[in-house]
């Protein structure tokens, strides 16, 4: 059996420098270049392609002007000849491996039929501040997500016939689609499995504002999920209650996984954890509650 020619997907936005830094990753894919694509979704059309920026010869440049990632990962998924698909982000950086790796695990395994791979956040300098270590912590549990029955489209892999058989993303969320579409494909038996050596880094995020813009975005996007029949004072009451008692799972999370912090560093993000928390499980809340009004 040859191997399978795969299709990578890259949405951007206003990104064009950290894009070109993905791209010479892509270009040193130990993956034969013969089996594989790159198509790039530009999804600002008036932000066009910097003079003499450089592609890859196998990749491919187009406009989405629908606002979103989804929207610009649909486009590209109707232009994907792959067998198999995979999916990153402008500001991440693949292994050199990473295709293989994950092309060898669909192989390995015929009873799954997606894959999430490892997102590994690494730090702008050589002593990360305290917001880059809760975003080590929290920004990307993709075992986690994998063994919940979905994975980030940072680092995902699919055969095509799955979109085929089960319809593309929900191109109206801004947040939350690959939850959405990842949990449509578990509910129809497409299983999936974690290649923890299938990897891609992602870069810290460096304030609480942007951590702060992300839980806002990703609580509007799970709005969305819900029903739009109005919730009653009691439920939410309870919905906020949820929102402001400890996790103390995640507590124990940070002691653990920070051995070689000091205690206040553990402290500031218990806090900030917490904050975040709040931060997007409101927005969830004020969405759902104008939604439904």
């Amino acid at each position: 059996m040859g191997q399978p020619f795969v299709s990578i997907i890259i949405p951007t936005y206003n990104d064009w420098g950290r894009l070109s830094i993905c791209l010479e990753a892509l270009e040193k894919q130990s993956y034969p270049s013969a089996f594989l694509e790159i198509i790039v979704v530009n999804n600002n059309p008036s932000d066009t392609q910097p003079c003499k920026y450089k592609l890859p010869h196998n990749c491919t440049l187009i406009d989405e002007a629908k606002p979103g990632s989804y929207a610009a990962r649909n486009a590209a998924l109707q232009l994907a000849k792959g067998e198999v698909i995979g999916f990153t982000d402008s500001d991440c950086v693949p292994d050199k491996d990473w295709i293989r790796n994950a092309v060898t695990f669909l192989e390995k395994h015929k009873e799954v039929q997606r894959v999430g791979g490892a997102v590994e956040i690494f730090f702008s300098t050589s002593k990360p501040s305290k917001v880059e270590l809760y975003d080590k912590l929290f920004a990307f549990p993709q075992e986690a997500y994998v063994k919940a029955g979905n994975a980030v489209t940072a680092n995902m892999f699919t055969y095509k016939y799955v979109f085929d058989e089960i319809g593309m993303f929900n191109a109206s969320l801004m947040s939350g689609g690959d939850y959405q579409w990842g949990m449509l494909a578990h509910k129809n038996g497409y299983k999936i499995g974690y290649a923890p050596d299938a990897i891609v880094k992602h870069p810290a995020r460096p304030s609480i504002k942007e951590l702060v813009i992300k839980a806002k975005r990703v609580g509007k996007g799970q709005a969305k999920f819900k029903t739009s029949k109005r919730k009653s004072i009691y439920k939410q009451a309870i919905s906020i209650a949820k929102l402001i008692k400890p996790r103390t799972w995640e507590i124990k999370s940070i002691f653990q996984q920070g051995k070689s912090m000091s205690i206040s560093n553990k402290l500031f993000l218990v806090f900030l954890r917490h904050y975040i928390i709040w931060v997007g499980g409101f927005a969830r809340l004020k969405s759902e509650s104008s939604s439904s009004s």
